[in-house]
């Protein structure tokens, strides 16, 4: 697979009056053409910032970035926050048209593109209603279909899941399954839950605490189409997941130590009896 997304030995490093902020450190990442890769680590770690260096809303300190723009008619990327952050005076409708029409793209392709993913997100009663209308999941829906419309090379996604409630995340991940596996783009997806970065990603890369830097690559040979459900009772999503978790929990110890909390071996024991979806949500 061609490579879309080439870091080598990325730092940023933030001013601030009396000291100087180290928040990810010496980076090296490769994400090749339509590959769907997911970063966790503890809170803090840098996650955000090395995606808005990626979104050119931040800029590195030292290192290498080298993105492939293969359709310069095409915007190279676009972004999904964790907040919602659609247009509260545009409906639906406008709000997923936005990009488009800021690209200047005829009227008609404009009408086909906004037909298509208000249908694949199940809005279609909605489609004139406004923000102030929607739900809150209805509206991550929205962010998500006007960052697809827009028909970008890259996606990158900041957490856009994390505010909602279960039910409505498991929709949300199973409408983003849906249009990513019929279009297949570069998507660098941000969570702190190891069950969600399981059930969409082929690849999980894990970040050390602060100063963070990548310490471990595990590639999801999980088959596609996922269903969750079914994911989550197959035993091999399991042993990723405990894998995943043994990883991570070093580092949340350590990032736990730096702010001075204690944190018991007991809080973090594998406990049999809890479900994935409850580990999933411990203090990351």
């Amino acid at each position: 697979m061609a490579e879309k997304i080439v870091i080598k030995g990325l730092t940023k490093e933030f001013v601030t009056k009396d000291r100087i902020v180290t928040a990810v450190k010496d980076v090296d990442l490769t994400i090749n053409e339509g590959e769907f890769v997911c970063i966790v680590g503890p809170s803090g770690c840098g996650k955000t910032t090395l995606l808005r260096i990626l979104a050119d809303l931040e800029t590195e300190t030292r290192g290498e970035i080298r993105i492939t723009h293969s359709d310069p008619s095409k915007p190279l990327n676009s972004m999904v926050f964790q907040e919602q952050s659609i247009f509260p005076w545009m409906n639906v409708r406008k709000n997923i048209g936005f990009g488009l029409r800021c690209r200047r793209v005829g009227k008609k392709i404009i009408d086909q593109t906004v037909d298509q993913y208000i249908q694949m997100i199940g809005l279609q009663k909605f489609a004139d209603a406004y923000p102030y209308q929607l739900s809150g999941g209805m509206k991550q829906r929205v962010s998500v279909a006007r960052a697809f419309a827009n028909d970008p090379e890259i996606l990158l996604m900041d957490e856009p899941f994390a505010a909602l409630d279960e039910q409505n995340k498991i929709m949300l991940q199973e409408e983003l399954l849906k249009i990513w596996e019929a279009e297949r783009k570069t998507v660098v997806f941000i969570t702190h839950s190891i069950d969600e970065a399981l059930i969409l990603a082929d690849r999980v890369i894990i970040m050390t605490s602060h100063p963070g830097t990548f310490k471990m690559s595990v590639d999801v040979d999980l088959p596609r189409p996922r269903r969750i459900a079914e994911l989550r009772s197959d035993p091999h999503f399991n042993r990723l997941f405990t894998e995943l978790w043994g990883v991570l929990r070093e580092e949340v110890y350590k990032a736990k130590a730096s702010e001075g909390l204690t944190v018991s071996d007991d809080e973090f024991h594998d406990d049999h009896s809890r479900t994935l979806a409850d580990e999933s949500r411990l203090v990351l």
